[in-house]
């Protein structure tokens, strides 16, 4: 059985936080690729953008949040 020390779980968080970064980027870039297939207005797609930056830098509201809006 492997002991668990804390930078074991420090090197296992870091992983995910590495595949959840991956899994955001995949996301933006399919999101910012198919916005002109999509009939928007431009408004529409700079308020896209700049929620995607919003994401990026962390601003985002939780699921909770919003359920409770």
């Amino acid at each position: 059985m492997t002991k668990v020390t804390l930078d074991v779980i420090y090197e296992e968080l870091r992983r995910l936080n590495r595949r959840m970064d991956i899994l955001e980027e995949l996301m933006e870039e399919i999101i910012l690729r198919e916005l002109p297939r999509v009939k928007l207005s431009e408004k529409e797609i700079d308020e896209i953008k700049k929620s995607v930056e919003e994401i990026r830098r962390g601003e985002c509201a939780t699921l909770e949040e919003l359920l409770n809006a």
